[in-house]
């Protein structure tokens, strides 16, 4: 359990944004169109695919293979796009819930709760 209430306080403006693009997501279904669909697949690929598990997790956070500079920038920008926060940011969090996984001080932690460990 957390120790008070400020560790479980909602961060509004993440959670007003992540909803923003869900109810807009919701228009799709009215101007539905198969490249808008490719499109956002895309998007998807390169900022969740390149960008965060590529480029933050593998390559900032975990040191698992050296790459040139400018793509190593390049990944970087893209896990940037994907709206998880700096890099500096996410690469302390999840170094962070390495070191604790599951316990009190893991910012993911998976024992509070589906919404904590994914969204809160």
């Amino acid at each position: 359990m957390p120790k008070s209430t400020d560790d479980m306080r909602l961060h509004w403006f993440n959670t007003s944004f992540i909803g923003s693009v869900h109810v807009i997501a919701i228009l799709g279904l009215f101007t539905f169109s198969w490249k808008a669909l490719a499109l956002c697949l895309g998007i998807w690929w390169i900022t969740g695919g390149l960008g965060v598990t590529l480029g933050f997790h593998r390559l900032l956070t975990h040191q698992s293979f050296s790459a040139p500079r400018w793509v190593a920038r390049f990944l970087t920008l893209c896990g940037a796009l994907a709206v998880q926060g700096g890099p500096i940011a996410w690469v302390a969090g999840h170094r962070l819930h390495h070191a604790h996984s599951d316990r009190e001080k893991d910012p993911h932690n998976s024992s509070k709760g589906f919404w904590w460990a994914h969204i809160g």
